[in-house]
C-alpha cells in the first residue's frame, strides 16, 4: 500500500501534504488531496513504515490549526505511533517534549491505547498537561 502514497521527500512536498492533511478535517468537507494526505498517514501506520509518521508528526505539530485538528494528531498519528512502536521513539518523544512546549502539549491529548506499561509510564511523566 506504501507504494499508494509514497511519502514526501522534499520540505516544499512536506509542507504540502501538512497543509492537506490539516485542511482535511473536517471529513466531510475534504478534498481528494485532503483525503489522499489523511489516507497516507494512516497507510504509512498500518504497513509499519513508522519512520515517516515520525516525520510527518515533527513537522506538522509546529503548524497552525484548529485545536480539534491538533487533537486528531494527538489521538490519531501520535497515539499510534506509541501504541505501535513506542519502545523505538519513547526517548525521541521525550526530548522533544522537555524542549518544545508545543510537542508536550501535543502528548496531553494521548490516551494510553495499547502502549506498553514502560512507554505510558513515560508519556505521563513527561506531559506538562492532560486535556
Amino acid at each position: 500500500m506504501l507504494d499508494e502514497f509514497p511519502v514526501p521527500s522534499t520540505d516544499a512536498e512536506w509542507n504540502e501534504f501538512i497543509e492537506a492533511w490539516i485542511a482535511g478535517w473536517p471529513i466531510a468537507d475534504r478534498t481528494e488531496a485532503e483525503k489522499w494526505a489523511a489516507d497516507a498517514v494512516t497507510d504509512w501506520a498500518l504497513e509499519e513504515k513508522h519512520e515517516p509518521v515520525w516525520e510527518f508528526i515533527t513537522r506538522a505539530f509546529g503548524k497552525e490549526m484548529p485545536d480539534t485538528t491538533f487533537a486528531i494528531l494527538a489521538a490519531g498519528p501520535m497515539e499510534d505511533l506509541l501504541s505501535e512502536f513506542g519502545p523505538l521513539y519513547i526517548d525521541r518523544v521525550e526530548e522533544l517534549a522537555r524542549t518544545n512546549p508545543r510537542f508536550n502539549e501535543l502528548l496531553g491529548g494521548v490516551w494510553r491505547l495499547s502502549m506498553t506499561d514502560e512507554v505510558w509510564e513515560r508519556v505521563q511523566k513527561i506531559r506538562s498537561i492532560v486535556w
